[in-house]
């Protein structure tokens, strides 16, 4: 193999670690390997031919921004978020105010009740109910369905 490709190759392996940083969090040991790579490809050219050493130095001063801007435009494009992944959900409330059930569990004050044939956790608006009390819904705010018990007289 040729000199001119050993230091081609060392070349494109020294930018392609340093785009790798960019991606792959290595806290700079990438970077640094990176540098080791670029190094060792100016020792060589410098080995060979000193004058070369100035032309490889201002060839890289070009070609590695250019590199590195040209990934990064091509990350932003790619760029996922957690905003993007994430969708918003509000409490949707299966029933609707003043319709009636049947505590299915002591509510203490929380827990489930039968309303128009649906099980629905629940939460009484004024402490304990007993099991097997004809609730009424009250509110559907907080994340919650509140209810009330209904009394026998009204």
């Amino acid at each position: 193999m040729s000199i001119v490709m050993i230091i081609i190759i060392l070349q494109i392996v020294g930018t392609v670690l340093i785009l790798a940083e960019l991606i792959i969090p290595s806290f700079g040991f990438l970077t640094m390997t990176a540098i080791a790579v670029f190094g060792t490809s100016y020792y060589i050219v410098f080995k060979e031919s000193p004058n070369s050493l100035v032309f490889l130095v201002i060839l890289n001063l070009f070609l590695i921004p250019a590199t590195l801007i040209f990934g990064v435009k091509k990350l932003r494009k790619t760029k996922i978020s957690l905003e993007d992944a994430v969708e918003s959900v509000g409490f949707v409330a299966q029933v609707k105010i003043n319709e009636s059930g049947i505590a299915i569990t002591d509510l203490r004050p929380a827990g489930t009740a039968n309303i128009n044939g649906k099980n629905v956790d629940v939460y009484s608006d004024s402490g304990y109910i007993l099991k097997g009390t004809k609730v009424r819904v009250v509110s559907t705010e907080n994340a919650g369905v509140k209810v009330a018990a209904i009394s026998e007289t009204g």
